[in-house]
């Protein structure tokens, strides 16, 4: 099963990814055309810095999660590929971004060695980019990792 960006947070990537190039094009552009001084530097660096981020908004509009009966992988924005087996996974849970009440929820998974991380396709982002299937996600997620780490109980 693969789980992908809900169409309202893909489209949000999109915004803020155009946004994010069209302001750093213009900030290099106005940074080249004047003799270089300090000014200038921190406004081409701000540029590049705006250019980066628009990117990843785009790379991230193409991550995914996917999951079966044996093993977790995901595509995240910085093209970071992680496969997990769900042996090695010791907790999988829905947490807040931040420790901010206002901040979106994640489905977060803990590896034994390597710690925690957050799954970048199934986000339950505040207010109109909230994926309405979050909650359906996480669920099917958390009943996956717990069918394949069920252990059977000994006889009594």
């Amino acid at each position: 099963m693969t789980h992908r960006l809900h169409p309202a947070q893909v489209r949000r990537q999109w915004i803020f990814s155009t946004l994010f190039l069209a302001g750093g094009a213009y900030l290099l552009h106005r940074g080249s055309s004047v003799p270089t001084e300090g000014r200038a530097v921190v406004v081409m660096a701000f540029g590049a810095l705006l250019i980066t981020g628009g990117l990843l908004q785009v790379r991230g509009a193409f991550s995914s999660v996917s999951f079966d009966g044996h093993e977790i992988w995901w595509t995240g924005a910085l093209g970071s590929r992680k496969r997990f087996a769900w042996a090695d996974i010791t907790n999988v849970e829905v947490g807040k971004n931040r420790n901010r009440p206002d901040s979106g929820d994640v489905v977060r998974v803990i590896h034994r060695e390597y710690g925690d991380f957050k799954l970048p396709a199934v986000i339950g982002m505040p207010g109109a980019w909230r994926d309405p299937d979050f909650e359906t996600k996480a669920a099917v997620i958390i009943a996956a990792w717990r069918a394949a780490t069920a252990t059977a109980e000994p006889a009594t």
